[in-house]
């Protein structure tokens, strides 16, 4: 059940050990263990302070390489001279890299798991955009010429993070919401 992050799974003792299908289970990129109350809370509690770490990176690294870039989309053409264009390029290259390799990590282990498991989901196209981005602009920045999007690669990583926190934390209060009317269901009747 998603919403409550747990599955009920019967299987034969005789057949397989308990270790066994939590492996299989794990191998499709779902954590698994025999159900404990309070380590749902630990979890829920240290995904909540991940993500929000991942949130404020990608915010403060998307604020410090639009303060590079928008010189460029403001000044007239000419105006900025091409040594200190090419020490605002370098700049936002060293301040998208945190920005792509912390905040945006899960998407590219979500793009990576897809591919592991031979399913197309949302994460691959995402990774492989920034990627491509990426690598372009950090080629026309190695090479001193051609368009840079660390901006854009910036606020991407950025606004999805924080459209994953934000249905995190919708998935967390329903989740509670569902414990709670558990509470009220008898165990017979």
């Amino acid at each position: 059940h998603f919403g409550s992050r747990r599955a009920l799974v019967r299987w034969n003792p005789a057949e397989a050990r308990l270790s066994e299908v939590l492996s299989a289970i794990r191998s499709f990129g779902y954590p698994a263990w025999p159900f404990e109350a309070g380590r749902l809370a630990a979890l829920e509690a240290k995904e909540k302070r991940t993500m929000l770490r991942r949130l404020w990176v990608a915010g403060l690294g998307m604020m410090q390489v639009m303060m590079y870039a928008v010189p460029g989309y403001l000044a007239p053409s000419g105006d900025i001279a091409p040594d200190l264009q090419r020490l605002m390029d370098w700049a936002a290259l060293a301040l998208t890299l945190p920005v792509l390799l912390y905040s945006g990590w899960p998407f590219f282990a979500g793009a990576w798991r897809s591919l592991r498991n031979r399913a197309l989901g949302m994460d691959l196209p995402v990774a492989l955009g920034i990627a491509a981005a990426f690598a372009a602009s950090a080629a026309a920045t190695w090479r001193g010429t051609g368009a840079v999007y660390f901006d854009s690669i910036t606020m991407f990583v950025f606004l999805l993070t924080a459209g994953r926190y934000l249905e995190q934390l919708a998935h967390a209060r329903a989740g509670e919401g569902l414990r709670r009317l558990e509470r009220f269901v008898p165990q017979g009747a």
